[in-house]
């Protein structure tokens, strides 16, 4: 098991990573299939139907390059250690926020100080 900052275990969000990119790609190629088929079948497309076919098949290869990208930068070490440091800093910030609604909470629930 990945250990990452204050022992939280990265092997699970990795893999859940993974699981996304797999799942995506698997979309785009019944996306394809399904593009694919209709072209076999010899229907010739009307115009606008063409376009939105055009869209599909441009959107389900930037959808593979950009999975593809973050598999790669995934497996890099310094993309490994830039996460860990935007994951400490978005807790720090979440620390604080939740530590100033405390005391806010806690400000408003004693109400104002008496003389």
């Amino acid at each position: 098991m990945i250990v990452a900052m204050k022992g939280v275990p990265m092997a699970e969000s990795k893999e859940a990573w993974e699981r996304v990119g797999r799942d995506f790609s698997d979309l785009g190629r019944q996306v394809k299939q399904r593009y694919e088929q209709r072209e076999r079948t010899g229907e010739e497309a009307p115009a606008d139907r063409r376009k939105v076919d055009e869209a599909l098949r441009q959107l389900t290869e930037s959808l593979d390059q950009a999975f593809t990208a973050l598999g790669d930068a995934i497996r890099d070490p310094q993309f490994g250690e830039q996460s860990k440091k935007a994951a400490g800093s978005l807790s720090d910030a979440m620390s604080a926020t939740f530590a100033e609604l405390s005391e806010r909470f806690r400000t408003r629930r004693e109400g104002p100080p008496r003389s």
